[in-house]
């Protein structure tokens, strides 16, 4: 076990804590490698998606070879602001604002529907951090993702950046449960399948069913049944936790990344699903997620590892996608434990 044995949840939150606090809340991040100096030269989008694969799937990392700096990501610091309540995470939030009045990557990203430039304000981003307003009683203008609604034929949805129509499903309900969007959260509720999941998007090159883009599909009906106070998709949700908790966990604790293929076994896929399984009020399973974490993935010095390949272990600590939703999730724990 890589935590000690007697070594609580909330002495683990605490090393973690000094661990990303130490760094001043910036470090590197899987999808950065567009930040490097010499990506400036690719010649267009297999290219991109090529390099940014290289420092991802690395498993030492070529960062700092490459010209490739830590760096605050306000998604990392939204997560970071919610977990430890400190209101003076919301000030660094308000320096990372984009002039169209919502948050990005600090870094270009290639994805397989469309190219982001660095500080694209994005919708999951912009839906986390308006969170860490309200969580910590601030308030936040949403005209960003008011914004961002779509229509057509008849339907309404919710981009993931202003100059995409692309449809993304968990991006679409963590919007429409931001804003109380009943028409938005139909829009996704009609595309689940029968089984209970759902595809990530619904363009062809979309087609894919993951552990933590489900959770947030589940996370994100449960707060706007929250929100609003209409029940009308809890059957929706529970289909889909069903779904969710039969074909992403296994009998071990290990959480499968995707529904038809195990590894790589993710550290962000723990972190979701403690927060999706404290949404549907399983703490015992959520701490059953924590523990099995703590014990195949946490690293003494004070960080959670990045992956668990079937041959090898990605050590690299990464601020957002690792630290940050563990960190969230492990506070969001706690505090239920506590009550």
């Amino acid at each position: 076990m890589n935590a000690n044995e007697g070594e609580s949840l909330s002495q683990v939150f605490q090393k973690l804590h000094n661990f990303c606090w130490a760094r001043e809340w910036r470090g590197y991040d899987p999808y950065d490698g567009l930040n490097s100096p010499l990506a400036r030269v690719l010649p267009g989008k297999q290219a991109r998606q090529a390099w940014t694969q290289l420092h991802k799937r690395s498993p030492i990392n070529l960062r700092a070879l490459c010209g490739i700096k830590p760096q605050l990501n306000s998604m990392a610091v939204a997560l970071f602001a919610m977990g430890s309540a400190d209101e003076r995470l919301l000030d660094v939030l308000d320096s990372l604002r984009t002039p169209e009045g919502g948050w990005g990557y600090p870094f270009g990203w290639q994805s397989r529907a469309f190219y982001a430039p660095p500080n694209t304000p994005n919708l999951i981003c912009t839906t986390l951090a308006v969170k860490a307003y309200r969580r910590l009683g601030r308030k936040c203008d949403t005209s960003f993702v008011e914004g961002l609604i779509s229509e057509s034929g008849g339907e309404r949805w919710i981009r993931y950046i202003p100059q995409s129509e692309t449809q993304v499903h968990n991006i679409n309900l963590m919007g429409a449960a931001l804003l109380g969007r009943r028409d938005c959260v139909e829009f996704s509720v009609k595309r689940q399948q029968p089984d209970g999941s759902w595809w990530y998007g619904e363009a062809e090159n979309q087609r894919w069913i993951d552990n933590f883009h489900t959770g947030y599909n589940l996370v994100a009906l449960r707060e706007y049944e929250q929100a609003t106070r209409d029940a009308s998709f809890a059957d929706a949700a529970q289909r889909g936790f069903a779904y969710w908790e039969r074909v992403f966990w296994l009998a071990d604790g290990s959480p499968r990344y995707y529904h038809n293929r195990t590894y790589p076994l993710d550290i962000h896929c723990c972190a979701q699903g403690i927060l999706t399984y404290l949404a549907f009020g399983d703490v015992a399973k959520a701490d059953g997620v924590a523990r099995w974490a703590l014990k195949n993935m946490w690293d003494e010095r004070g960080f959670f590892w990045y992956q668990l390949g079937r041959l090898a272990i990605n050590r690299i600590q990464y601020l957002r996608w690792s630290q940050s939703w563990m960190y969230y999730a492990l506070s969001e724990l706690l505090k239920i434990r506590s009550e």
